[in-house]
């Protein structure tokens, strides 16, 4: 299958997105900008992240971390029939993930992410959980204890028709991974706690360890009806798959 790897140079460089020391939950979820940026870290054992902690003089800190990659998919003009991304994982601390699509990096890939891409996520919602608004690119989510992340290698996030459409379509697609449980679902920890999930970024050397996409397009070929049968019930015309056929006998 082919393979897409996300981008390490140029203005949509991926990386990551802090928000943290905040006196509140919706200060630390709901801002529009974060605290924090960078783009040149190989991992991040806070990939996404999020955490409550004891104030000095009284008080809680929150924070919430998100990651953001982008693959140029511009060289994909047919049918996506299947795809899937993958995060080579680093760690995990009872954090869970989920894959949504994102707006950073100017939409098309052609800025650099900025802590005003905190919030740029397709159906976001300030103060709700994104739960049936936003736009999710992967159909299965990870959460401990039922779900384990790999800390050594690949874990494999299965495309919706979603993700698949727009590999289509738009020249890049752009992924925002972040906590499921608290961030996604905005629900306010009530306990001391860091809950982390562990990733590579393009910027470690070579691409054994970069976020990928693997896909298939769907087949072509002859697609004209064969002595009164239509093209979906054929599978192949004298032996040939469908599929290599572009006439038969001379005719297109």
């Amino acid at each position: 299958m082919p393979v897409i790897y996300s981008s390490s140079s140029g203005t949509s460089n991926d990386g990551q997105l802090i928000n943290i020391g905040q006196s509140s939950w919706a200060n630390a979820r709901d801002a529009t900008s974060s605290s924090h940026i960078s783009t040149t870290g190989t991992n991040s054992s806070a990939f996404t992240q999020v955490h409550k902690f004891s104030g000095r003089g009284g008080g809680n800190s929150y924070g919430v971390y998100r990651s953001f990659i982008v693959f140029d998919t511009s060289g994909i003009t047919s049918t996506v029939a299947s795809a899937t991304f993958s995060i080579y994982g680093v760690s995990q601390n009872d954090g869970s993930i989920i894959a949504v699509k994102s707006t950073a990096f100017g939409g098309d890939g052609g800025t650099a992410l900025a802590k005003a891409d905190f919030d740029a996520i397709s159906g976001w919602s300030s103060g709700s959980s994104l739960a049936g608004s936003a736009t999710t690119y992967g159909s299965n989510i990870f959460k401990p204890p039922s779900d384990t992340w790999s800390t050594s290698g690949y874990n494999d996030f299965t495309a919706t028709s979603d993700l698949l459409t727009d590999m289509q379509n738009d020249n890049v697609v752009i992924i925002c991974f972040m906590n499921y449980i608290n961030d996604y679902l905005n629900s306010e920890l009530t306990v001391n706690a860091f809950l982390d999930t562990g990733g590579y970024y393009a910027n470690y050397t070579g691409t054994s360890r970069d976020p990928k996409i693997d896909y298939t397009l769907a087949a072509t070929g002859y697609g004209d009806t064969v002595n009164g049968v239509a093209p979906a019930n054929i599978s192949k015309v004298n032996d040939v798959a469908t599929a290599n056929i572009d006439k038969v006998i001379g005719v297109d």
